[in-house]
């Protein structure tokens, strides 16, 4: 194991949105030193005042640490980062400003947003940790979590693939807020991911379903089935050994079950396992969502446009995934409702 102990003992959490407002509560209330970092002053004010209210799956408040991104003081050890994609341009120089020369960042975000960070960091600094678990923000100070605590959980691993000491210790931390497992594969972890966010943020997003009702509807499904396939296949020729999906003690290869020739899906096996590892998160709606009801920028180009622009560079045709893309966008700039009759207008 390369790499000596990092002795991490400040650490800031950037972007505490629904998702990020839950980990850094759960690192708090475990004796962390972790500031949750944000822009909205409202949501930032009442974390200070009262605590974040955790609701859904348990209804608890925790008192918590917060701040405006120029208020940090001094460097970090760590950087839990979990403001979207879209933040990048502001997110990542502000933590530059507050990073020394063994300050690690792990990026939390959806999509593929290793190689993005790695522009400004040292490569072997960076690691990655797709979440696996929803949430919804519900307003200043209180976000709703989808799933259980002891269901919610996430994979790390490091971006250059070595297995390090700091790596060990980032995964001790992280396992305060959910299970963590650690891998020497994080891009295929990543497309992993990726996949399941294309298929049903993606479906979610036009539509405004949330996952139960995706999964309860065989026409949504159909759709989810030939996203996934152009994932699987974007992958496949990107040189990526995609991991299985973990849940429940339960493992949902992806590879195999959206990897159908011609138009023959096997819907059965596709919908009986998205109910086992998505329906205990059937409140979710996706993260896209959720932006544009706020009138705030999606990630699509981080998640959709992630597989339409691997499908390019790797000679795929990705047309599902490509009029996904420009229909989010339509609604995102207000040109068209999200409804469920937009999933009509998707051909394949």
């Amino acid at each position: 194991m390369k790499g000596e102990l990092n002795l991490i003992s400040r650490i800031a959490l950037m972007g505490a949105g629904s998702l990020g407002t839950t980990l850094g509560a759960f690192l708090s209330k475990a004796g962390y030193d972790i500031i949750l970092v944000d822009a909205y002053k409202a949501h930032v004010d009442v974390l200070n005042e009262t605590g974040a209210h955790i609701i859904g799956a348990i209804d608890e408040v925790i008192p918590v640490k917060a701040c405006y991104a120029d208020a940090m003081e001094g460097t970090f050890d760590l950087f839990i980062y979990m403001a979207k994609q879209t933040y990048n341009d502001v997110a990542i120089p502000q933590m530059l400003a507050h990073s020394h020369d063994k300050t690690i960042i792990v990026t939390c975000q959806n999509g593929l947003p290793e190689p993005g960070v790695a522009k400004y960091f040292p490569k072997e600094r960076v690691m990655g940790a797709p979440i696996a678990w929803g949430g919804i923000f519900q307003g200043p100070g209180c976000t709703y979590l989808t799933v259980a605590p002891d269901k919610m959980f996430c994979t790390i691993g490091t971006y250059t693939g070595e297995h390090t000491s700091q790596l060990e210790e980032v995964a001790k931390i992280l396992s305060a807020g959910n299970a963590v497992t650690v891998s020497d594969n994080l891009m295929g972890l990543r497309w992993c991911k990726l996949t399941l966010n294309a298929c049903f943020s993606g479906v979610s997003t036009i539509t405004g379903c949330n996952f139960g009702e995706i999964i309860q509807d065989p026409e949504l499904m159909r759709l989810v089935a030939y996203i996934g396939r152009e994932c699987v296949l974007t992958a496949k020729a990107g040189g990526v050994k995609m991991e299985p999906y973990h849940f429940g003690g339960e493992e949902y290869h992806f590879e195999e079950f959206y990897d159908f020739p011609g138009d023959d899906p096997d819907m059965k096996v596709i919908t009986d396992a998205a109910v086992g590892y998505l329906m205990p998160a059937a409140p979710t709606i996706a993260s896209m969502l959720q932006d544009i009801k706020r009138d705030l920028r999606c990630e699509v180009d981080g998640i959709t446009g992630a597989v339409c622009d691997a499908g390019d560079a790797g000679g795929i045709d990705t047309p599902v995934n490509d009029q996904l893309r420009d229909m989010i966008k339509k609604i995102e700039a207000g040109k068209m409702p999200y409804e469920r009759a937009n999933a009509k207008l998707i051909k394949f």
